[in-house]
């Protein structure tokens, strides 16, 4: 058995995504046409782009679960959760959530939260909470509550076995 769920931006996020973007990218361009000297403006760019590019490359794409693990897919690197290391998978609330190590609003919330969390968010409307001995997971997809339930549900058949 293998399913697979999107995750995709919220129409915030999608629109805080693109203004920053705009914004960051058109500052580094007015420092260049204004400045005689134009390694400033070149300097800002070399540094920002990057940045963008990064923030990209680790947010989430899609998740994937088969009988034994989940696999969070970015589009430079899988993060797997063996599903029989998973204490509890909830719903959770959008309220608290602030990283303090990673990135905010530009293609997600990205990063470490103050409650030790690793978090891949796209829509906070959608939080999945993923707690294991020793880790704890914080993500989105467009169809938490199944996602919950397929989770739970694998976990039960495995203990019946």
């Amino acid at each position: 058995m293998n399913k697979e769920f999107s995750v995709s931006l919220s129409k915030f996020q999608l629109f805080t995504t693109i203004s920053l973007i705009t914004l960051l990218l058109l500052i580094g361009n007015v420092i260049i046409i204004q400045q005689e000297e134009k390694y400033p403006g070149y300097i800002y760019n070399a540094i920002v782009i990057p940045i963008i590019i990064s923030c990209y490359l680790v947010s989430l794409t899609i998740i994937k679960i088969d009988q034994n693990n989940i696999y969070l897919v970015t589009k430079i690197k899988t993060f797997t959760i063996p599903i029989n290391e998973i204490e509890s998978v909830s719903k959770k609330s959008q309220q608290n959530i602030f990283p303090i190590f990673g990135w905010r609003w530009i293609f997600g919330l990205i990063g470490y939260t103050m409650d030790g969390y690793y978090c891949n968010i796209k829509d906070t409307k959608k939080l999945i909470g993923i707690q294991l001995a020793n880790k704890k997971y914080l993500i989105s997809c467009d169809q938490p509550e199944e996602f919950i339930h397929l989770i739970n549900t694998i976990k039960n058949d495995k203990k019946i076995t």
